[in-house]
């Protein structure tokens, strides 16, 4: 069934069954599982980190960014979670998912070598406008 709403909770350890519509957060170990929000029952991992996601959790309520592109899973579920709400983007197009990847990369590059990043950042809003008009 499709969860249009999520909880954060913070552990320590990841529990071996992840409830649908809970998202667990370990900030110690820097990432954050749930199930996919589609209902199709696969397990969603998302690393923490500068160059990888962002959450932000306040009391009861999370916002993840940027959004979940499940693009190698059977359903292609592509969402948001914003204030624990799921608001769900359209599926993406082998060029976009490419487009993002390749923009992964670059900025994981840029973020180790720490230098170019502004022209970086540049780049990489010109090609998601391109991609995306």
């Amino acid at each position: 069934m499709k969860i249009n709403h999520i909880r954060p909770v913070l552990v320590d350890k990841m529990p071996e069954k992840l409830d649908d519509g809970v998202i667990y957060v370990s900030e110690r170990y820097r990432v954050a599982l749930h199930n996919c929000c589609c209902g199709c029952g696969e397990e969603v991992s998302t690393p923490l980190s500068a160059t990888e996601f962002s959450i932000r959790v306040r009391g009861s309520s999370v916002t993840v960014r940027p959004s979940v592109g499940n693009h190698d899973f059977a359903c292609r579920s592509h969402y948001f979670i914003t204030n624990g709400n799921i608001e769900w983007a359209p599926e993406m197009s082998r060029a976009q998912i490419d487009a993002g990847r390749a923009y992964d990369r670059r900025l994981k590059q840029a973020k180790k070598s720490q230098f170019g990043i502004d022209k970086l950042f540049d780049w990489v809003r010109k090609l998601f406008a391109a991609v995306f008009r």
